[in-house]
């Protein structure tokens, strides 16, 4: 079996796993998203209104563009919750899927819309109990012009034949069925500014929970099937020394029968004197599915840009070499003051 042909093979098992169940959106710098992670962080910052966008790229050493996933968020505190000291969020995300397979494009958009309520225990909120719940419909399509069974990929591979020429065997797509689903995932994230210089974040999420399902993408095709629930957690410690270096080891784990994945990771970062109010972070991690990880990133006022690139170490590296992919990112956090108001003051005159 050549490259080319077992290459073939493998993307058409992928692919065929992502006609019934394409749930994988994930990234290597997994809080940057926070609502891709956990409805709870909706809101959950200092500031008027949060708005970021990230693009990750993956297996971009077999082909450029191959498999691309951006995602673009908002999200904002609303209003003051039903306590003094609590407030509710509100955040919405976009998210964009493309699979392609030689002429064949699999896509999935999915927008995600939810609200936070954020329950404080004290009065300096220093420990913070953050509920989320978010919905949203999610479309999957399949364009060009056939998508070739295992069978016709087989029989070609064993006949030697070139993967150039037609394949005869095919199923059927039809090109303008789209495949609807709507569900729901409830978050959990736990807060504890333990000081001003040791903080504690960890959460738990349940996704696919309710009205989920894939439908057929098949011509005359009507059966479906209901996704698995996916759970997600993920915890992180930040620490500050006193000459301004920081601490961070993040953890993150992800299940969805029958597939799970996890992340252990370690940022180091550096407040700059100059430019002011800027602060540097590097770091590695291990995906125990994948492999290596490299962080860097960036916090420059309101501004957070981030970076990773993901060094491939598992069996899939003789198909798609070791580039397991990249992420690229920023956000931005607008702080919107109300100018003050005070009562008018009736200035009597020195008699």
């Amino acid at each position: 079996m050549n490259f080319r042909s077992f290459y073939f093979l493998l993307m058409l098992i992928f692919a065929g796993g992502l006609l019934s169940a394409q749930d994988g959106f994930r990234y290597t710098f997994f809080d940057r998203t926070p609502l891709t992670l956990n409805p709870a962080l909706a809101g959950g910052f200092e500031g008027t209104v949060r708005v970021g966008a990230l693009l990750r790229e993956q297996d971009f050493g077999l082909q450029p563009g191959q498999y691309q996933t951006p995602v673009i968020f908002a999200d904002a505190p609303l209003i003051k919750g039903f306590r003094k000291y609590d407030w509710i969020g509100f955040g919405i995300s976009f998210q964009y899927d493309k699979q392609s397979i030689v002429s064949n494009n699999l896509t999935e958009t999915t927008i995600n819309g939810g609200l936070s309520y954020h329950f404080s225990f004290d009065k300096n909120r220093k420990n913070i109990l953050s509920l989320g719940v978010q919905s949203g419909t999610s479309k999957a399509s399949f364009s060009g012009t056939r998508y070739r069974t295992g069978r016709s990929i087989s029989d070609y591979i064993e006949s030697g034949g070139d993967l150039t020429e037609e394949l005869q065997d095919y199923l059927p797509i039809d090109v303008d069925k789209k495949s609807n689903n709507t569900g729901y995932t409830i978050g959990l994230v736990y807060t504890s500014n333990i000081s001003d210089k040791n903080k504690l974040y960890t959460g738990l999420s349940v996704g696919n929970v309710g009205k989920n399902l894939n439908y057929s993408l098949m011509k005359n095709g009507t059966g479906y099937t209901r996704r698995s629930l996916k759970f997600v957690t993920f915890a992180k410690y930040r620490t500050e020394l006193e000459n301004g270096l920081i601490l961070e080891p993040r953890v993150v784990f992800s299940y969805m029968d029958p597939s799970y994945e996890g992340s252990f990771q370690a940022l180091a970062g550096l407040k700059l004197k100059k430019p002011a109010n800027t602060t540097v972070y590097g770091g590695l991690g291990y995906n125990f599915v994948n492999g290596l990880q490299l962080l860097i990133a960036a916090d420059v006022k309101e501004f957070k840009a981030f970076y990773s690139f993901d060094l491939n170490l598992s069996d899939k590296t003789s198909v798609s070499g070791p580039a397991g992919a990249f992420e690229i990112g920023l956000a931005y956090i607008f702080k919107i003051y109300r100018k003050p108001s005070p009562d008018p003051v009736l200035v009597c005159p020195q008699l």
